[in-house]
């Protein structure tokens, strides 16, 4: 049999087994962003249905990536879900009725997700296209960083609260030691003198090894320790898919919203929309851009389509807002998948442990989500911004565009840091001060020539 042949014959198997494989490493991942999402719904299921908006968000956007010319991995980020999760805390509480949070909750995520939606069709534009790729590094990674902070912010008072008020010493013990184990896997993986070996294509395992490591250290040592519901897992919150009839939106939760929302919160929810799709198609197209897939300008127009397209579904399904993913796309890719068969097998992998291995997945303890989002939040300073803000912002006789760089980002991060704290204060969540700065710094950083 000719070369080539066989080629085409191996190549649908190893799609499947990246889709696979993939599917399993940022499982973990995919949990921890929707118990994130979930802290924001009332009632004990509030995780386990976060976990299932996202997880359904994955599913529908590899599933509708079927159509798109490349191989990229879709679903919720951490920076864009922190903007999600600003906003529908900001509605709940300027509703003030608990009973209606629920309702409340998913309204808003209706209006800001299909405010998104229609946003990122801006990235059908050539200008937009160009503005993204030039953007300045400081303040992209500034903002992502600063919404990282958020969400290592927020664990303090969500996943973390229940185990601290346990034991406070083991619960510190065992999280420290799990994410400077993930932290530590990451590294080794990338070590100069294995970058170009297979270990290498190890460095994802970072998050499953250290939340393996978490959920070992917690049935070791905090399990027996556990009671009147502080310190649970996920299956004491029920992950079943009886809940997915928790998020539909019906005419009666319209109602409801818009009956205990003031009318200004509207327009408020719609101007954060405005901001989230901005999010949006910043991380969408900097992968696009980034990934190892190298995927041609050409092909832009119909990834951007799609996503707008596949986040107004979401909308519509009450699921998780989605976007491209620079990270999970490279470890497709380094895991030889290479065509949408293996963005497919993703989804399908993903719905395959939701649907067989729920039982043990609802064993992972609230504290091992905790880690799993420590990691993400920590791995938002990616190499890009280790080469141009600290590498080369703070070496001897650095120039002074390095230093107005580290300068803007670390702007950012403190600026977003403190006007985040004060919105925690208020009840509407930190991710809005993230945001808050982001519009502040856009504004002032714009070219001379667009001021005019």
């Amino acid at each position: 049999m000719p070369a080539f042949a066989v080629k085409q014959l191996r190549q649908p198997v190893l799609d499947l087994w990246a889709g696979a494989l993939t599917a399993c490493v940022f499982y973990a991942e995919y949990v921890s962003l929707g118990a994130a999402l979930g802290d924001t719904l009332p009632g004990r299921s509030g995780s386990a249905l976060g976990a299932l908006m996202v997880l359904g968000a994955v599913v529908v956007g590899s599933v509708l990536a079927i159509g798109r010319p490349r191989a990229l991995l879709i679903g919720p980020r951490s920076a864009s879900l922190a903007v999600l999760i600003a906003g529908m805390k900001f509605a709940i509480a300027q509703a003030g009725i608990p009973e209606a949070g629920r309702e409340i909750a998913l309204t808003a995520l209706l209006t800001m997700l299909m405010t998104a939606a229609a946003v990122q069709l801006l990235g059908l534009l050539p200008t937009v296209q160009r503005w993204i790729s030039h953007s300045n590094v400081a303040l992209r990674k500034g903002f992502m960083f600063a919404t990282g902070v958020g969400i290592v912010v927020g664990l303090g008072t969500t996943q973390l609260k229940g185990c601290l008020h346990i034991d406070p010493v083991r619960t510190a013990a065992v999280t420290l030691a799990s994410v400077i184990a993930g932290l530590t896997w990451n590294s080794l993986c990338k070590y100069p003198g294995l970058r170009h070996t297979a270990m290498a294509r190890l460095a994802p395992l970072a998050i499953p090894v250290s939340v393996a490591l978490a959920t070992a250290g917690y049935y070791l040592f905090i399990a027996n320790q556990v009671s009147g519901g502080y310190c649970g897992t996920i299956g004491s919150s029920g992950l079943h898919f009886s809940l997915l009839q928790d998020i539909v939106i019906s005419p009666y939760t319209l109602h409801v919203a818009w009956h205990h929302l003031p009318l200004w919160v509207w327009p408020a929810l719609i101007g954060i929309g405005l901001l989230l799709g901005c999010v949006m198609l910043l991380e969408s197209m900097t992968t696009l851009r980034d990934s190892k897939d190298g995927t041609d300008r050409v092909y832009w127009p119909a990834h951007v389509g799609g996503l707008a397209f596949t986040n107004a579904i979401s909308a519509l399904l009450g699921l998780s807002c989605s976007c491209l993913s620079t990270s999970r796309t490279n470890a497709l890719i380094e895991s030889h998948g290479r065509t949408r068969v293996a963005v497919l097998a993703h989804g399908l992998g993903v719905l395959c442990i939701c649907l067989f291995l729920t039982g043990v997945i609802s064993l992972l303890p609230q504290l091992a989500i905790a880690v799993a989002l420590m990691i993400v939040a920590i791995q938002t300073i990616d190499e890009e911004t280790r080469r141009d803000v600290w590498a080369n912002g703070y070496s001897p006789g650095a120039p002074v565009p390095s230093l107005h760089t580290s300068w803007i980002f670390l702007g950012m991060v403190g600026g977003s840091t403190l006007a985040g704290v004060g919105l925690m204060q208020m009840g509407w969540g930190f991710g809005g001060g993230p945001l808050l700065v982001l519009a502040v710094a856009a504004l002032l950083l714009r070219p001379r020539g667009e001021q005019q």
